[in-house]
């Protein structure tokens, strides 16, 4: 029962972290893998997959504007 939860739940957050990628994507122009890369070299996927808990709870529009200033923080430019 209780691997059953996990499981679920891994693939709630996974479904959401693809989402946002996808959503960040549009935002800025730029193809899906291009924008996957930028997000985990710059520790926005870990960010996601760390605060799923209230992230998901968020507009997607907050979500991203976070995403923004946490890979600025790790050095991205976009």
């Amino acid at each position: 029962m209780e691997t059953e939860i996990l499981e679920e739940e891994t693939d709630y957050t996974a479904e959401y972290i693809a989402f946002i990628v996808r959503k960040f994507s549009d935002k800025h122009r730029i193809p899906l893998k291009q924008a996957f890369n930028y997000l985990y070299d710059h520790g926005g996927i870990h960010f996601l997959h760390e605060n799923y808990g209230v992230e998901h709870c968020e507009n997607p529009r907050i979500t991203l504007d976070s995403l923004q200033f946490i890979c600025k923080r790790n050095g991205g430019e976009l």
